[in-house]
């Protein structure tokens, strides 16, 4: 009779392993165009989100320095000397100013460099030095035939205006600049641009404007920042990129219907991102709009990624998974014979933990390391003490607010105890300690305390001793319940004999006060029994149990009545 024909486990393992690998093998590479070329394009989004926080980062931390260079120049005593004269002549005034800022800017090196008086004709101008001063700075004798003069006036620039009235301004600026060889055509520069009021005793002198420029070599310096191609666009044109997006000269036809297309935004608004298409290269650019202080339309810092080069990358993952998966395959066979000779661990190591259970330690924890049903076991393990734990501390807080057989037996009643509204017939308990706001006005705060939560200490375990619950600490006072949220027959008998307990325990804390040198401590005590409301009160974020109603209150009138040490009562009975 022949031997019926089976697999062993290991037969088992590694035939479902190979074929495991197989098919993963095969769902990667088939989902890998579905799902991996999704979160490569959302990973160079959130790639280009961060390269526009350090972008902004750097323009901002160059906009106050700006600051810290406008007021310190501002507020220079030679400066404001020369702009506080009764009867300015805007031609000496000029000349005084120029040569001070040329002094001023061999230091500080700032592009744009702008001096108004208080009318807002500009006084100095970096881009519009006098030929008078050109040729002193070059030990040369003036050219007369390069006169330049300064009849600019620039009070109707928004960013002037606001200074002229005593504010700060920053923003992008628009420059046109007019160079003095007439054959040379007019061209406009954009820079990021503070301007303050330049004061003196409290009246505006003129303003200061300062600026970097938005050009080549900023953009070129934030390449090599953020590794992303950059570019400024400003109503429509272009005045600076990186070095690969000057080869494009399209750039501006093919950013600006980008910008329109897309969402309209302001400066301010969050960036915004598109995809387009340069010399036949695809790429994601994000707009950040920001403010343009002498244009309506909004400035844009646009920066670039190649979606062309990020997917590269992705279709050599592609190569690498195929080649990961064939080598998957061929040491199958090694890998499931270690699992067999393997298997039998976590199954001791999910032994020992029981049995650490059984000895009642609750920290102790299996180490899952697979992924098969073992782990999901060991994992599943792993939850139970957890909850067994969090049931532990459950019952440890519990078991401050009622006694330990209050606790167990509300969390051991099937559904448990109802904590919602409702009506219950309870005794209800108020203490207060005598004179307790005289004797605190001339004790320490840290004796204070320790005084007062050694008499909690004593009162609160009469109170659980006689399994009642305690509602709440008010001040020095304490109030206890019986009959909510667990019934008792003998309620009002619990709450008597847990007063005179209290009286006691009181008598043995005064003895041992006598003997450390402190004031004996007196106290009220009052009963009632009566219908109250009890139930869960408070808000949808914290809420207290707590009982409710005019018995209550009595209870709480009644402590307020007794003598100290007299038990005042109402309404029992037994």
């Amino acid at each position: 009779m022949k031997k019926p024909f089976f697999f062993s486990l290991r037969d088992k393992l590694l035939l479902a392993v190979t074929l495991l690998v197989i098919v993963l093998v095969g769902g990667i590479l088939f989902a890998l165009n579905l799902i991996l070329k999704p979160i490569g394009f959302d990973a160079l989004k959130n790639d280009l989100a961060r390269t526009n926080e350090v972008f902004h980062s750097f323009v901002l931390e160059r906009s106050d320095n700006l600051v810290d260079k406008a007021a310190l120049i501002a507020g220079l005593p030679r400066l404001t000397a020369a702009l506080d004269v009764k009867k300015p002549k805007f031609e000496e005034v000029a000349a005084t100013v120029t040569e001070l800022c040329l002094d001023l800017n061999s230091t500080v090196r700032v592009p744009l460099f702008i001096v108004t008086d208080k009318d807002g004709r500009v006084l100095f101008d970096a881009f519009h030095i006098p030929e008078v001063n050109r040729a002193l700075m070059e030990n040369r004798e003036p050219d007369p035939t390069k006169e330049t003069t300064l009849d600019e006036l620039a009070g109707d620039w928004p960013n002037v205006k606001q200074a002229l009235q005593g504010g700060e301004s920053r923003g992008g600026f628009l420059y046109h600049l007019q160079p003095d060889d007439p054959k040379t055509p007019a061209s406009d520069l954009a820079f990021q641009t503070v301007t303050v009021p330049i004061s003196s005793r409290g009246r505006i002198l003129g303003t200061l404007l300062l600026g970097f420029a938005l050009d080549d070599k900023l953009a070129a310096r934030m390449n090599q920042m953020t590794d992303s191609e950059v570019t400024f666009d400003v109503a429509g044109k272009i005045y600076g990129a990186t070095q690969n997006l000057q080869q494009n000269a399209n750039l501006a036809q093919v950013l600006n219907p980008a910008i329109s297309d897309g969402p309209q935004t302001e400066a301010g608004d969050s960036a915004t991102n598109a995809t387009l298409q340069l010399n036949g290269e695809n790429y994601l650019c994000l707009f950040s709009p920001f403010s343009v202080v002498n244009n309506p339309q909004p400035g844009y810092y646009v920066l670039l990624r190649s979606l062309d080069k990020a997917f590269a990358v992705q279709e050599t993952i592609q190569r690498s998974i195929i080649f990961l998966g064939l080598l998957g395959v061929a040491i199958a066979f090694g890998i499931v014979i270690f699992i067999a000779q393997r298997i039998t661990a976590p199954v001791k190591t999910l032994l020992a933990g029981v049995q650490e259970v059984g000895k009642g330690n609750l920290k102790v924890r299996v180490d899952v390391k697979s992924h098969d049903e073992l782990g999901i076991l060991g994992k599943a393990f792993n939850e139970m003490i957890i909850g067994l734990s969090e049931k532990e501390r459950v019952t440890q807080i519990l078991g401050k607010y009622v006694s330990p057989q209050v606790a167990k037996k509300i969390l051991s009643t099937e559904g448990g105890v109802a904590l919602t509204g409702e009506r219950r017939e309870c005794a209800i308990m108020f203490t207060d300690i005598r004179g307790f706001t005289a004797m605190s006005e001339n004790m320490a705060p840290e004796k204070l305390v320790a005084g007062l939560n050694d008499y909690f200490t004593r009162m609160v375990d009469v109170v659980f001793e006689y399994e009642g619950t305690l509602d709440k600490f008010i001040g020095d006072a304490i109030m206890a319940v019986w009959g909510a949220p667990v019934p008792f027959e003998d309620k009002e008998l619990r709450s008597v004999k847990c007063a005179l307990e209290m009286q006691a325990a009181l008598k043995d804390l005064n003895l041992y006060r006598l003997n450390q040198n402190l004031v004996p401590l007196t106290m009220g005590i009052g009963l009632n029994t009566g219908v109250v409301v009890s139930g869960n009160l408070g808000s949808d974020k914290h809420s207290d149990y707590t009982v409710i109603g005019e018995e209550v209150n009595l209870a709480s009138r009644i402590c307020s009545k007794a003598a100290p040490g007299v038990l005042g009562s109402s309404g029992c009975k037994w």
